[in-house]
């Protein structure tokens, strides 16, 4: 009896060892995987930041037109205007937008370039 269960104890130790040795191939192929991106990823994380940056420049911008566009203006001197005719000008961006609605258990993310680096230098830190 007491065989059997030694042998049935090594056939579990060699499903567990081959099963770990599986998962390891695999891991190490996502790691590798995650190195490749590692660049697009920061240049995402970039074209992110500018992208959100320049938003709020065209807000600060669309309000700042619409206080002069609101304020009665009391001109001495008039300059001419170097942009285009008020009829080929687009319209102004709202400086905010409507009710924001949120689905349960989403977050929104700050600082999107600070958890992507530190996301790679965890994943070196492990790997390597």
């Amino acid at each position: 009896m007491a065989i059997l269960i030694d042998a049935l104890i090594l056939v579990l130790l060699a499903g567990t060892l081959g099963y770990a040795f599986l998962v390891d191939r695999r891991v190490r192929a996502l790691v590798a995987a995650l190195r490749d991106l590692q660049p697009m990823v920061g240049e995402f994380s970039a074209a992110v930041d500018k992208s959100e940056s320049s938003v709020k420049q065209l807000r600060t911008a669309a309000e700042r037109l619409s206080e002069e566009q609101a304020a009665p203006a009391v001109e001495t001197r008039r300059e001419p205007e170097l942009s285009a005719p008020k009829s080929e000008q687009a319209p102004f961006f709202l400086s905010t937008r409507g009710e924001r609605r949120t689905s349960p258990g989403v977050t929104r993310v700050t600082g999107k370039t600070d958890l992507v680096r530190s996301f790679f230098e965890q994943t070196r830190s492990r790997g390597a």
